[in-house]
């Protein structure tokens, strides 16, 4: 390994002189001819040249910590044709902790663990696909990330399939993971999250779709386009989750779960819940349009504590949301065991039973279809004529944000006297 400092000689001289040295790189190139740029502040050139114990080591590391969430000063890395890296799995092996991936748009065929903490994965120069094959590392995902506070910006990721048949796009087994500007689809699941997972689970402006497997002829559970089976917390924001084969769109056995201003659809597909919080916990749901199509299998849209009911008391609060059941019977919201639900400013479409179970149901407004409701058939935004313009029951639940196709959140602003029930606000 040679290490090429064109800029530090100069750096030492000015630093005698009593001159500051302005931010440089250090750029490190190894016998194959693979090459990485660590970005260096003053103060590390300073360090570099006049504490003799500093040496570059052999694996990586950035020469000073980093804080969590913030590019600035981190360690820098590139994959694609003619970068350091030419997959993400040869810098998956080698990073260090608090270091930025950048992976340069393209279709790479590769299967990656990532090990390290503190770290950003993005795609660059457009979204690079990353393609399993049929395959998954150990068995699990194209991506397992085991580390703690990842983010996942920018991706696309597909073809995981796996001999258990729960091949996942991305295996959630450390902590704190943020999924950003991503989709995940074609795969026997598209997000798993471990039972062991510490901390929060959060999904931004993501597309997740189409994720499935043949469970009757394996015998084995349906794939979900999400699947969170553990973590203290899952919050998904500004997603669009739709066409499961069977599975659910979104199933939760986290602690905690904030679900807000999604698009939640069956699609093309033929699924069973839309929103499964398994083992209830605190939820709130809020501001999500959800849709069940002609062909769901179940005929459930909504389900809370249906395989664990919790303790006495535990709250669900579904507000300000938009259903639709295409189907000429169902059941839109499923309360389990002794759960407080407070169902309140909700629009309901379509025919079967609105609740089962104990909740406190407030403010709704129900009809036939977006027709008779007076809702933009492809927004579902009201007409400024609908009956659910001004006629929200409070506004304490109201979301700060509305759902933007295809993916991304709109601040929401009560136009009237009153919010507009329902997932939207009528356009001025």
């Amino acid at each position: 390994m040679a290490v090429r400092p064109p800029f530090l000689l100069a750096a030492a001289v000015l630093a005698l002189l009593g001159v500051a040295p302005a931010a440089a790189d250090l750029v490190i190139e190894l016998k194959d001819g693979r090459r990485f740029v660590l970005p260096l502040r003053p103060e590390e050139v300073a360090r570099t040249f006049f504490t003799p114990e500093v040496a570059v080591p052999d694996r990586l590391q950035p020469l000073s910590p980093r804080p969590a969430g913030a590019d600035a000063g981190r360690p820098r890395f590139r994959v694609g044709p003619g970068a350091e890296f030419r997959t993400p799995s040869e810098a998956a092996r080698v990073v260090p902790d608090g270091a930025v991936v950048e992976i340069e748009a393209g279709v790479y065929h590769d299967l990656a663990l990532w090990r390290q903490s503190d770290l950003v994965i993005r795609g660059v120069d457009g979204r690079p696909i990353v393609d399993g094959g049929g395959r998954g590392y150990a068995g699990k995902a194209v991506w397992v990330i085991a580390g703690r506070g990842v983010v996942v910006e920018n991706v696309e990721i597909t073809g995981a399939a796996v001999p258990d048949h729960n091949g996942a796009a991305i295996r959630a087994e450390g902590g704190d993971l943020t999924l950003r500007r991503a989709r995940l689809h074609g795969n026997e699941m598209g997000i798993l999250v471990s039972r062991d997972f510490a901390g929060t689970v959060r999904i931004e402006d993501s597309e997740i779709f189409d994720n499935r497997v043949d469970h009757e002829r394996f015998g084995v559970p349906p794939g979900h386009n999400i699947y969170v089976s553990g973590g203290d917390r899952f919050e998904l924001i500004g997603s669009w989750i739709h066409s499961p084969r069977s599975g659910h769109n979104i199933k939760s056995r986290a602690r905690e779960n904030d679900i807000r201003c999604n698009r939640i659809e069956d699609g093309r597909g033929a699924g069973s819940y839309a929103i499964d919080i398994a083992e209830a916990a605190p939820t709130r749901i809020l501001g999500n349009l959800l849709r069940q199509g002609p062909r769901a299998e179940n005929h459930t849209i909504l389900a809370f504590g249906t395989e664990a009911p919790g303790t006495r008391g535990t709250p669900l609060l579904v507000a300000f949301n938009t259903f639709e059941n295409a189907l000429p019977d169902g059941l839109f919201v499923r309360v389990g065991g002794e759960a407080i639900a407070v169902f309140r400013n909700n629009l309901v479409l379509g025919a079967g039973r609105l609740l089962e179970g104990e909740a406190v149901a407030e403010g709704n407004l129900r009809f036939a279809d977006t027709g008779e409701a007076e809702l933009d058939p492809s927004t579902f935004t009201p007409l400024p004529t609908s009956a659910a313009v001004d006629a929200a029951r409070g506004v304490s639940e109201l979301p700060e944000c509305s759902y933007r196709a295809p993916v991304g959140t709109l601040p929401r602003r009560q136009h009237g006297r009153a919010a507009d029930v329902g997932a939207f606000e009528a356009q001025e």
